[in-house]
């Protein structure tokens, strides 16, 4: 009987909300802080927003106040949601304060203004309450009020210190909180226009750079601003600076030490969210813009982490921008920075971190020259600043919908609980409790469940038998509920323990209780049940919230919910939740939880923690488990560290299908496809038995190599054991075929499939892409889509690649757009794509703004900008970024130094090349493939011929791209006969020509003048090699028959070429015209190009020069006319040298160099010796050129 009454007030609490759920979404409007996230009634809040500290001081003088309105409206067109402005101006011009204590109405006038004006366009403010600096009075206008009034005070730092000071201070913050807005009719205090209030902007004190008198002050007045206003929240208005309490991370300050902290300030109580600003132009003004974007990137993410870590409080990245003042400013600029912020945020808010916003400085309405300062944003002015701000906004909002829709479908589970009743509701009513408080994913604790109306037994409950993730959890709950618990002395009837799962009926004491052990009790299998139910169904929030509140949790509970977050690739989490597993008392590793921890170091790119868990491997035994040493072996190889992975398997004493498996697909993923089949060889003679993964990844090995035969010879196994109707082995034997060049055998199995999934799609748009048959990638894209099958990051990839080979940026554009807005622009296979899409189209800079906006970049990605830049012709942005990478990034690939060597070839620097050289000859990479090739080409093209041909001959593996190499470093020689007998040994050595081969020995034909050989090797391409003649094949053959003198043969190729027939390939015919003084051809050839170009100076003056040398001077003058005509001006030729590590650049006919004299004056002595003056001399250049 007394179970059943017990049962039916249990039921009868359950469904009190009053009593047992936390309201925290009252709908009053205020933003609120829950751990590391802003609400705003209930849902998640963002601010993007601006800083405009002008708009009291404007909206003073009513005739301006329509500027005002039109900042806040143009700032919601936008999508801006916070602004920060000041709430104070000390003494001076148009003062609020103009003495201690005594207040301008008119301006005070203005605030209400403001506020009203921010209130009707439904934006946040947060109201800065002083300024360390002397605008606008700042902290010197106080300590000069107090020494007035007889203090003696030394220092502006005073106003930290001196009681007076601080005394009018106070004052102020009082005057200004308890303010009746004239507008709105409300209290700033009652007001929730208002998002929070700052101490101080950017608050200084280097008289103490202890920082204690900082943290004092911040202290006391956080206190005192609390004590008058508990809606509001309050930030200190910190830079950012790292202080005493962690001097590891002064380093990452820029050379400043000014008295503050951002660890120790942003801990005081009352301190409801940390702000950092950033502001690398100014702080690293002498540094390049690559290093001041490295800063940036390192500052906001330390920061990040620590307000998530450290902190666990939101972060507001609250002044950033980049001023039209800096050398050389361009707008890509300030649009890459701003792109770089709100990426982190982004980033941040979609994973549940703590960054929270960022307000740009500053935003300006037309009209207000005086206020500009550089840093401003006219956001009327339509810049493309102003387009990534607006797509921020769209960004933050989506997150905010979609964490919105959760929380409305958690309140509906909710409800259906509550529908069903009986032991099964009753069980999801009391596990669902917490849900009230919506936690976004990536962010658990236990402040999700700590509340103003927990009851205490509750609270007692939680701190009995909840397993807090840091120490710092429980200190909170004990400061925030302290007096609840002093006055705690016995327990009513019921008791949840951990507030959800676990209900006690008692009316014992508390020391009573716990001596129950009630935890003892309870049925670890159903928990652990129930709780690995939810991450299989990927319910990883609701099984994070059932983790969080188990009263108990044994080995298996960790490695479910570790494992969870593996599967779900947030790997940090997992790494996270396996540390607070081994420091938990009670537990011991076994090799599964260790394998899972392994994979989460692998997809985490955490090689310390991976090495650190090797080496307890070793010591606990457990190195010889099949689970924890695949893993391990299999983490080795994601790393790259193939040598590691395979000495973890040698040592292996019982090797399994899962073993080989990983050190096969280790082998392939790290480009040792002959090794990964050797392996796969080795396997079957130890008698294991391999699997359909094993022989998916083999399939793979096989298509990079080009291996067919040994790739039919595993289909013949495939289908003998029953795996080639497996959709991965479906898809490995289609792409195989595909890229060993049988499309139609790929694209029959890709028809046979019974199911195509994303995999499937994906596999054959890739091959159209690599195969060059861009078109059919995209039709098979559109077909993708109208299966009804969505593309993954992998298959946008492809796309973007295929619009790259056809050069359409319309399309390219489209497809970054709509990655950006379904979340897939930050992935690295989309971001490393869109850079090569982005400078294959010429659009370099868009290139780069990718690269800079990437939130983490691996070795493609680093060494694809690198080769945008070196293809680009911006040689020395391809240097620094390799620099960058050698500091900051993953270990250089041959890749990123080929590059870069090719930089060095392209602009003769010969000395550079050659420290490229010793380098890779120190780190080993001699050898490679690519590096050959580009030491050769590098030489050759610096002149060094002899340098090339020892690299060449050094050589230790003969490969078709260094060998075409030097065929071309001959041929650019005009070393005609060692181009051909190098052709000639191709066949010797076992290698076959590509197309590439057959540019340089045309190029070698045409230099020399050899028509009728080059035609002999055109012809030779399709009738012996199968290789069609491309549109260079072509260019190299009419340049042939031009240096020939063969004009009307080499016209009639250019109007038979199957190619669109463009600017270069007229040139040549031009340039020849020219030479062989053919009037009509050149005619015609000058027609074609102007069609092209009208104003194409190069055009003109190539035909007049035509006409001149045949006498035709009215037909010259005629087209210099036409050039006046439409304006077309000669660009002026220009040279450089270098001598001595100086570079020195002169352009045609600039004479106002600093040794011009010299200069000339050389010239005219080399004129008088051949009888020609200096002029008659420009005058001949001029008419070459």
């Amino acid at each position: 009987m007394k179970l059943h009454l017990a049962l039916g007030f249990l039921l009868a609490v359950l469904f009190n909300q009053n009593l047992l759920t936390v309201h925290v979404e009252a709908g009053d409007d205020f933003v609120r802080t829950r751990r590391v996230h802003f609400f705003l009634n209930g849902n998640p809040y963002f601010a993007n927003g601006f800083n405009a500290y002008w708009l009291m001081y404007v909206a003073s003088d009513p005739s301006q106040r329509p500027k005002v309105s039109t900042a806040f409206r143009e700032a919601a067109a936008h999508g801006l949601t916070v602004a920060r402005t000041w709430a104070f101006s000390d003494g001076g011009y148009r003062p609020l304060q103009y003495a201690p204590g005594s207040y301008n109405e008119q301006m005070f006038k203005g605030l209400d203004f403001v506020i009203a004006e921010a209130r009707k366009y439904r934006i946040k403010l947060i109201l800065s309450l002083a300024n360390n600096y002397e605008s606008f009075g700042g902290k010197k206008q106080y300590v000069n009020w107090a020494r007035s009034q007889g203090q003696y005070l030394t220092s502006d730092d005073d106003f930290f210190r001196n009681p007076v000071v601080k005394g009018y201070y106070k004052n102020h913050v009082k005057t200004v909180l308890n303010r009746y807005n004239s507008f709105t009719g409300m209290h700033y205090k009652d007001d929730p226009t208002i998002m929070a209030w700052e101490l101080m902007n950017e608050p200084r004190c280097t008289s103490d750079p202890s920082g204690r008198t900082i943290q004092a002050w911040i202290m006391e007045m956080a206190s005192h601003v609390k004590s008058i206003d508990r809606n509001h929240l309050l930030e200190a208005g910190l830079e950012g600076f790292y202080g005493q309490s962690t001097p590891q991370k002064k380093r990452l300050n820029p050379s400043l030490d000014i008295g503050t902290d951002f660890i120790a300030n942003n801990q005081i109580p009352g301190i409801d969210f940390a702000t950092v600003h950033s502001y690398p132009d100014q702080w690293l003004s002498s540094s390049s813009e690559q290093y001041q974007l490295s800063f940036l990137n390192n500052w906001l993410d330390a920061h990040i982490r620590d307000a998530r870590i450290i902190l666990r409080k939101p972060i507001l990245l609250a002044e950033f921008g980049k001023s039209w003042k800096d050398p050389g400013f361009n707008t890509y600029q300030r649009d890459q920075l701003f792109n770089i912020v709100y990426n982190k945020i982004y980033w941040s808010a979609k994973t549940g971190g703590p960054a929270s916003g960022g307000l740009f400085w500053q935003l300006l309405a037309r009209g207000m020259e005086s206020f500009r300062d550089g840093y401003e944003i006219i956001l009327s002015e339509r810049s493309s600043t102003a387009n990534v701000i607006a797509q921020q906004s769209h960004k933050l909002d989506q997150i905010r919908k979609i964490f919105t829709r959760r929380r409305n479908v958690q309140r509906w589970k909710r409800a259906r609980a509550k529908r069903r009743g009986g032991w099964h509701g009753l069980w999801k009513r009391v596990y669902s409790l917490s849900d009230e408080w919506f936690v976004p994913p990536g962010d658990y604790g236990l402040g999700a469940v700590i509340g103003p109306s927990i009851p205490q037994t509750t609270l007692q409950a939680l701190l009995d038998h909840a397993c807090f993730a840091t120490s710092s959890d429980r200190n909170m709950v004990s400061t925030i509920r302290a007096h609840n618990l002093r006055k705690l002395c016995t327990v009513p009837n019921i008791a949840f323990i951990g507030n959800k799962d676990i209900l006690v009926s008692q009316t014992t004491s508390i020391n009573s209780f716990r001596k129950q052990h009630v935890p003892n009790a309870i049925n670890m299998l159903e928990l652990n049940s129930l709780l690995k139910n939810l991450v299989k169904t990927g319910d990883l929030h609701e099984a994070r919230q059932m983790f969080d509140v188990m009263p108990q949790r044994d080995e298996i509970s960790w490695t479910i919910i570790i494992s969870g977050y593996v599967r779900a690739m947030k790997s940090s989490e997992a790494l996270l939740l396996f540390s607070k597993m081994w420091v938990s008392p009670g537990l011991s590793m076994d090799p599964f939880c260790l394998s899972i921890a392994l994979k989460a170091c692998a997809l985490e790119f955490n090689l310390n923690y991976g090495e650190l868990l090797h080496g307890y491997l070793v010591k606990s035994g457990f190195i010889n488990s099949v689970f924890a040493g695949s893993a391990l072996l299999d983490m080795y190889a994601k790393f790259g560290k193939i040598e590691l992975g395979i000495k973890v398997f040698d040592e292996m004493p019982i090797k399994s299908v899962v073993s080989w498996t990983a050190i096969i697909t280790g082998l392939v993923h790290g480009g040792y496809y002959k090794k990964g089949l050797v392996y796969l060889s080795e396997m079957r003679k130890s008698g294991v038995e391999y699997d359909s993964y094993t022989l998916a990844i083999v399939l793979k090995a096989c298509a990079c190599l080009g291996a067919l035969n040994f790739g039919r010879e595993i289909h013949t196994h495939t289908v003998k054991r029953g795996f080639n109707d497996t959709s991965y082995v479906a898809n490995s034997l289609s792409t195989m075929y595909n890229k060993c060049g049988k499309l139609d055998y790929g694209l029959r199995l890709f028809d046979k499939m019974n199911t195509r999934d994303v995999v499937s799609w994906t596999s054959i748009i890739t091959t159209y892409v690599q195969m060059r048959e861009d078109v059919n990638a995209i039709e098979a894209f559109t077909r993708m889509q109208e299966a009804g099958v969505s593309p993954n990051e992998f298959t946008f990839a492809a796309v973007i690649a295929g619009c790259s080979g056809l050069v359409r940026i319309s399309w390219g554009e489209q497809l970054h757009a709509h990655v950006l807005r379904i979340g897939l622009a930050d992935t690295l296979s989309v971001a490393n794509s869109l850079m090569t899409m982005y400078s294959k189209c010429g659009q370099i800079s868009s290139a780069a703004m990718v690269f800079h906006g990437m939130s983490r970049r691996d070795t493609i990605s680093w060494s694809t900008i690198i080769a945008v830049y070196s293809q680009g012709g911006y040689g020395e942005e391809a240097f620094e970024h390799l620099s960058w990478m050698r500091k900051e990034g993953p270990k250089p690939t041959q890749f990123a130094f080929a590059s870069v060597l090719s930089v060095c070839g392209n602009m003769a620097i010969l000395e550079q090349g050659r420290q490229l050289h010793a380098h890779v000859l120190s780190i080993g990479l001699e050898q490679e493939e690519m590096i050959q090739s580009a030491l050769v080409n590098m030489y050759s093209k610096c002149g060094c011929i002899k340098d090339a041909e020892k690299v060449f001959n050094e050589a230790e593996n003969y490969n078709i791209v260094t060998w075409t190499a030097m065929i071309n470093g001959y041929a650019d020689h005009g070393y005609i006969h060692e181009t051909i007998n190098l052709f000639k040994m191709l066949s010797k050595v076992g290698l076959k020509p590509d197309s590439v081969t057959f540019i340089g020995l045309l190029t070698a034909c045409s230099h020399a003048g050899l028509a009728d050989l080059g035609f002999h090797y055109f012809n030779l391409m399709s009738s012996e090699y199968q290789i069609r003649p491309s549109k260079e094949h072509y260019g190299c053959m009419i340049d042939l028959l031009c240096r020939a003198g063969r004009l009307t043969e080499a016209e009639e190729m250019i109007k038979s070429m199957p190619f669109h027939r463009d600017d270069v390939i007229w040139s040549t015919l031009l340039r020849a015209c020219r030479v062989q003084g053919n009037v009509d051809c050149g005619e015609r050839a000058a027609e074609k190009l102007l069609e092209m170009d009208p104003n194409c100076a190069g055009t003109h003056i190539t035909l007049a020069n035509i006409y001149s040398a045949k006498g035709k001077w009215r037909e010259a003058a005629d087209v210099r006319k036409m050039m006046r005509t439409k304006g077309v001006m000669k660009e002026p030729g220009w040279s450089w040298i270098k001598v001595k590590d100086r570079v020195s650049a002169f352009v045609a006919g600039e004479r106002s160099y600093p040794e011009g004299e010299e200069i000339y004056g050389m010239l005219d002595l080399l004129a008088s010796r051949v009888d020609i003056s200096v002029q008659e001399l420009g005058s001949l250049l001029d008419l070459e050129d």
